[in-house]
């Protein structure tokens, strides 16, 4: 059930009848029921498992509160919670890694083809899962009936790809009494329509492009990677950016207000202020959860901090996918975070002042830190580490000089538009044109009234077919 289908808004317009028409003591049953009904529509057998999962961390949450405070009982629930992501997700990556280390050692071994369906949303659920734990392990109030925390664990709306979720940031409203307000449904519906807007009109209209140039055995041309690059930076960011905001949107229809995952990160004049807009949720959680407690454990020597920043960000890579790939681009990140804080301290040091030399440097330090992001995503998006290698030395080498191999001129066009329509969008957003505009209560009415009809219907018209959304697979 994708959130930009035509099934997704009628179980949304069904789900918030059931809702609000039911007493108040059954709202979050309904709901519980109604995120199951939800996820197993992809494949029913793995309600079990999320259920399994859920009232493992809920009783093991519960156990840990009634013992001395242990690391060793953390860190045995955390290797519990970890084991089906560590199964599902990376036991053909362990074998295959594992049979390559060994034929470099002259040990010829096949590693078996297991052929494991990923479940949907079993990294954002198992990081919410720990997250719990160490949140009880740290004294926190647990939820104290298996009904609240079944619904904080398996609301539909962050379960597939987050936000993740924190139980102070949803625990009141889930045992609170959620009421229906306009101010709400207006909020929900206006992020629905962006959401949908920019997952069906931009990131979709970008696929296409994005495929074609970074298919194996391509032999693409140096404008094609470049192009390809900064198309996938701009799909990847529509697609995810567009699903937060469904699923934040969403949420508000039910009462509830989840923390914004992306706050224009392409805007960030540094690598640190794009990991602090750039789901930000998962930033948070990679900060709080594992980086901070690798260099409490080594605060005793300070000088490998920056060690272990590049673990941490190498791990955050092998999150996303059981890929060589993914692992070097979790790695780019962390190089530029160290180098952002050491040797290169000095050139994304923001510029004081608002006059026109201050915006000119910050607007260099701004396209710096676009055009490293959008390096990275050659890693991120390539199959592997050999396409990387293709691509890469096509651009160093401009490989077919300003002439595309694989895209047609007007794909390199169409790459462009929507990313000069990004600035012109951020420069909007920035200005006081907007307010001035909105200025009259009047005019402003009817300015978003025709703004949000012209995102409907521009919706309408480029739906033509239903894309899973990218991180759908992470």
């Amino acid at each position: 059930m994708i959130f930009t289908s035509y099934t997704y808004l009628v179980f949304l317009v069904l789900a918030c009848l059931c809702h609000w028409l039911a007493p108040i003591r059954l709202r979050n049953a309904i709901l519980i029921g109604l995120s199951y009904w939800f996820y197993c529509s992809w494949q029913w057998q793995y309600g079990f498992l999320l259920l399994g999962v859920s009232l493992f961390t809920y009783y093991y949450g519960a156990w840990l509160t009634r013992r001395p405070s242990d690391g060793r009982l953390l860190a045995v629930g955390i290797g519990i919670e970890l084991l089906p992501l560590i199964y599902f997700k990376y036991s053909e990556f362990l074998l295959v890694s594992g049979a390559g280390a060994l034929r470099g050692l002259g040990v010829h071994i096949a590693p078996p083809v297991l052929d494991i369906a990923l479940p949907l949303g079993i990294s954002f659920f198992t990081f919410q899962g720990i997250a719990y734990l160490v949140h009880v392990a740290a004294g926190e109030t647990p939820f104290r009936r298996a009904t609240d925390f079944l619904l904080f664990k398996a609301f539909w709306p962050q379960l597939i790809a987050g936000p993740i979720i924190r139980p102070g940031e949803i625990e009141a409203q889930i045992t609170g009494t959620r009421t229906l307000s306009y101010p709400d449904v207006a909020a929900g519906l206006q992020r629905i329509a962006h959401g949908c807007f920019k997952k069906v009109v931009l990131a979709d209209l970008l696929a296409p492009y994005v495929d074609a140039a970074f298919l194996p055995g391509a032999n693409p041309a140096a404008i094609d990677c470049a192009a390809g690059m900064l198309g996938f930076g701009l799909q990847i960011y529509f697609d995810f950016s567009g699903y937060s905001d469904i699923a934040i949107g969403s949420a508000r229809l039910f009462g509830f207000t989840f923390p914004e995952n992306f706050d224009w990160p392409y805007a960030a004049r540094s690598p640190q202020e794009f990991w602090n807009r750039w789901h930000m949720t998962l930033s948070r959680w990679i900060r709080d959860y594992l980086f901070t407690p690798l260099s409490f454990a080594a605060r005793r020597h300070p000088r490998v901090a920056h060690i272990w920043l590049l673990l941490a960000m190498a791990l955050c890579g092998l999150w996303h996918g059981a890929e060589w790939t993914f692992v070097l681009w979790g790695l780019w990140h962390g190089a530029l975070l160290v180098l952002g804080q050491t040797w290169l301290k000095g050139l994304f040091r923001l510029s004081p002042g608002d006059g026109f030399r201050a915006g000119l440097v910050n607007a260099g330090r701004c396209g710096l830190t676009f055009g490293l992001v959008t390096l990275g995503w050659l890693l991120f998006r390539s199959q592997s580490v050999a396409q990387v290698g293709d691509m890469l030395h096509a651009l160093l080498t401009l490989r077919g000089g300003l002439r595309p191999a694989v895209l047609r001129e007007n794909a390199l066009m169409i790459i462009g538009a929507v990313f000069l329509g990004s600035l012109a969008a951020r420069w909007l957003a920035s200005s006081r044109i907007v307010g001035l505009a909105t200025g009259n209560a009047r005019w402003a009415s009817a300015a978003r009234g025709l703004y949000y009809a012209l995102l409907v219907i521009a919706t309408v018209i480029f739906d033509r077919e239903a894309r899973a959304f990218v991180y759908f697979q992470f």
